[in-house]
């Protein structure tokens, strides 16, 4: 279906005297990134989508009008329409889907969010706002990010409600206010990551031999090969790959959660993900979901020249050595063409320091937990000591010679 409606729809564009002397029109970038780069992150655009965005490729003096109207028509199409064209925006299309991504966060059910819920929730105005942000930043639309980044801040609802952002390098699409937000954390706050530093070595020699890697977050690279795999996300352990990384999840096993007890604030909250890239990769800038995640990030192997910028401060990175940044500031990759053949690195998205159950308490409600007063620490706690206990079980059938084949840690 995909194929036939741009079969359908992308002949008009095609015909206009507008794109004539070799000019692109925007829509056909967009056509050729997704015939090019389909991928599990793409969001196939429903037939009423591909018109409209073959409308606004034809018309650019009405497209305000355009985008307001197609908005207003119908607001779930139109996140839909926006999710599945921004994934595959190109600086050509940058500036007229950030202005798609504001005219879906004006939506008055859209901004109706920012009252109906609490800060620690996804509230559509401000994804949509931090969404449009971002893709300025990327392709490096500074001046129209700084403009965009204004105006959604300058919003203050009936009741008072505004978006809590403090700066344009953090953006992020859930913001606690009273989190402390820095761009590089001391990584001595984590004890754990320690042992991790040490055994280094031998996590990167069961990455090398077990894990199988797929393209990292397309719509983020602007270049080379970055790719990455997934052993814990969502509160679920990748148990294949732990079979085949024992060590390593032994080591990670008792270390996440991180603060038993304190629910997550986002599916996503926590997690482990190995990333490897090659000489010429670049990651664009990019926020997180949330400013609750700090990102522990250690090299294994391919450091040299390999840097990482997280706010406007960059520094390098170094095999055996950890990192430890706030997600939801603005952060970039470049693995230089100078640099390591392969460069693989383990981050551990874990929760901020300060999140506790006194903080949640004043927010009543998060992403992951609707009504907090349902919540039950004590019981969350006791699950906690049960997932240990049984991971001890497996261990214990681990032969004290070490002849037996370990058991798998899940």
């Amino acid at each position: 279906n995909l194929f036939r409606n741009l079969a359908r729809t992308l002949p008009t564009a095609l015909k206009s005297d507008r794109h004539a002397a070799g000019m692109k029109c925007w829509m056909c970038i967009l056509a050729s990134n997704i015939l090019c780069g389909l991928s599990h992150d793409f969001l196939e655009p429903s037939p009423g989508c591909l018109r409209f965005l073959n409308q606004l490729a034809s018309d650019h003096e009405t497209e305000r009008r355009n985008l307001q109207n197609f908005v207003r028509h119908s607001l779930a199409e139109s996140m839909d329409c926006a999710s599945a064209a921004i994934a595959k925006a190109t600086v050509e299309d940058a500036l007229l889907l950030s202005r798609l991504a504001e005219e879906v966060a004006q939506h008055p059910r859209c901004m109706q969010e920012l009252d109906t819920k609490s800060e620690a929730e996804t509230r559509c105005a401000q994804k949509w706002y931090k969404i449009g942000i971002h893709v300025l930043v990327v392709h490096g639309l500074q001046e129209a990010a700084e403009q965009m980044w204004h105006r959604a801040k300058a919003i203050r609802t009936v009741t008072g409600a505004t978006i809590g952002w403090t700066s344009l390098l953090e953006t992020p699409t859930v913001w606690v206010s009273s989190l402390e937000s820095m761009p590089f954390w001391d990584c001595s706050t984590w004890p754990f990551l320690a042992s991790l530093e040490a055994a280094s070595s031998v996590i990167l020699d069961e990455v090398q031999k077990a894990a199988q890697f797929t393209a990292a977050y397309p719509y983020l690279k602007t270049g080379g090969v970055w790719q990455d795999i997934f052993l814990y996300r969502g509160h679920d352990w990748n148990s294949t790959l732990c079979d085949a990384m024992p060590r390593t999840c032994r080591l990670l096993l008792p270390e996440l959660p991180t603060k038993p007890g304190v629910p997550y604030a986002t599916v996503y909250n926590e997690e482990v993900v190995i990333f490897r890239s090659e000489p010429g990769a670049t990651v664009g800038a990019h926020c997180g979901s949330s400013n609750a995640i700090i990102n522990l990030h250690l090299t294994l192997k391919g450091g040299r020249g390999t840097s990482i910028a997280v706010g406007d401060e960059r520094i390098f990175l170094e095999d055996g050595k950890a990192v430890c940044f706030q997600d939801s500031f603005f952060h970039a990759v470049q693995h230089e063409v100078f640099g390591e053949d392969e460069r693989i690195s383990m981050v551990l998205r874990v929760m901020h320091p300060q999140m506790s159950l006194d903080v949640l308490e004043k927010i009543q409600s998060t992403d992951m937990v609707p009504d907090l007063r349902a919540f039950s620490s004590s019981e969350s706690l006791l699950q906690e000591v049960y997932r240990l206990r049984q991971e001890y079980r497996k261990l214990a059938l681990i032969s004290g010679d070490g002849t037996t084949k370990c058991a798998s840690p899940l």
